[in-house]
């Protein structure tokens, strides 16, 4: 049995005695603590993740400059199991997981005292293990990167790293890819065995960004850059935006009722309507982000990556209410999803799942409408989005609008100068989307 007050497993002298000057570990809000040189570790119960067997997987979370990492610890409890863990006798199987956990933070403050400055960089170079000789090849910063994005809930965004690092060895057959062979002429001949520039480019940007990653490590070795010669190319300009004709075809469109053609013909007009919203946001939309007459929300693609992003506002018009009404579900608690595309208690993978499947009914459905009204585009949800934004460029509505309501983070600027919108002009911009 091991106390978890000032006490570590396997720690040397000159540990111990910097943990007795500052009284380290303590058990608060149900975690177990340790502060030192400004830097907070403690273990944490990941209650948003849950096994098959009702497991949560505990991890480390160390925190430096208001900046935070989560580091696995292949140990999992459910909440009453953690609960005797962090107690002071446990016994059995959660004594053992405890141990295993104490000695993760012991080996994370040893590490953390020998760095100076901190980094993250330099901390996960030791703590996770990494060797000098494996930093030269790309498939270990890989598979560091879709960890990192894994543990941080950004399943689509690792995927597209897994992707690209099977790409990759598709292209190459071999386990392993040293940094030196990536020239500007692999790169090319790498895109010319490929038939779409724009999977060249979903599979090199994560590829640019893991030398971009590599030339930060404090280490240096990268010598070479090839991504200043060779430029990723650009995706074909395909048309993306319906016609305000091609738009009241589709609106006036006889399904059905109670059809799932009607069904998702309405999904999509609720992205047309809302901002050009996306299929994500669309399911992951509460009642909770029903404000009055409009709903606002943040872009779940942005939410990782820049905290400080403006909520979207979308006016909830005529349209938007009878879709919400009629293909809403019916229990409208705050905490309740608008559409039932989302179960709470499901993890990232199956929602994830649920959202391409979602998308991937709506698209199958506008598709089929599309074909009947001889609408030549090639019409999906993206085309949704597209049509919102072009439709109200060429109505004359401001671009500053456009932007703020879709939620781009580029039009900061020019919001700098506008300022927000209020809601009386929110709708009269809106309108015009039925302006036909």
């Amino acid at each position: 049995m091991i106390d978890f007050v000032g006490t570590f497993v396997g720690t040397n002298s000159k540990c111990t005695n910097r943990m007795e000057k500052s009284n380290n570990i303590s058990v608060e809000e149900n975690n177990i603590k340790l502060s030192v040189l400004g830097i907070t570790m403690f273990a944490r119960l990941e209650k948003r993740r849950k096994n098959k067997d009702g497991e949560h997987p505990i991890k480390i979370r160390i925190i430096h400059n208001r900046d935070y990492r989560d580091y696995g610890t292949k140990q999992n409890a459910t909440i009453q199991e953690y609960e005797k863990i962090i107690g002071e006798r446990p016994k059995g199987n959660i004594a053992d997981k405890k141990i295993i956990i104490i000695a993760l933070l012991n080996r994370a403050f040893g590490i953390v005292q020998e760095l100076n400055p901190f980094s993250y960089n330099e901390f996960n170079e030791v703590y996770l293990n990494k060797q000098n000789n494996d930093k030269h090849n790309i498939y270990n910063w890989y598979d560091d990167k879709i960890k990192e994005l894994r543990e941080n809930g950004q399943i689509s965004t690792a995927l597209t790293y897994e992707y690209s690092k099977k790409s990759l060895q598709d292209f190459t057959k071999t386990e392993k890819l040293l940094f030196d062979k990536i020239t500007p002429q692999f790169l090319k001949k790498y895109e010319r065995q490929m038939s779409n520039p724009t999977t060249v480019g979903i599979y090199l940007r994560p590829l640019r960004h893991i030398f971009n990653r590599a030339i930060a490590h404090p280490s240096n070795f990268i010598i070479e850059y090839p991504f200043k010669k060779y430029k990723i190319p650009s995706p074909r300009n395909i048309k993306k935006a319906l016609s305000k004709d091609e738009v009241k075809s589709i609106y006036e469109y006889e399904a059905q009722e109670g059809s799932p053609e009607a069904y998702y013909k309405d999904i999509w007009l609720f992205s047309y309507f809302a901002n050009g919203i996306n299929m994500k946001d669309i399911c992951k939309l509460k009642y909770s982000n029903i404000k009055g007459s409009t709903i606002e929300f943040r872009r779940a693609k942005t939410m990782n990556t820049n905290k400080n992003t403006k909520p979207i506002v979308i006016v909830l018009t005529d349209d938007l209410n009878r879709i919400i009404e009629e293909h809403g579900t019916k229990l409208k608690a705050k905490e309740n999803y608008i559409f039932s595309f989302l179960q709470s208690g499901i993890n990232e993978e199956q929602e994830m799942a649920a959202i391409k499947q979602a998308t991937k009914q709506t698209n199958k459905y506008i598709k089929r409408i599309a074909t009947t009204l001889e609408i030549e585009a090639e019409v999906s949800t993206y085309t949704a989005r597209h049509s919102f934004a072009t439709i109200l460029k060429n109505a004359g509505v401001s671009p500053s609008f456009i932007g703020e309501s879709m939620g781009h983070t580029s039009t900061r600027t020019t919001e700098s100068y506008f300022g927000s919108f209020e809601t009386d002009q929110r709708k009269e911009n809106i309108d015009k989307l039925k302006d036909w």
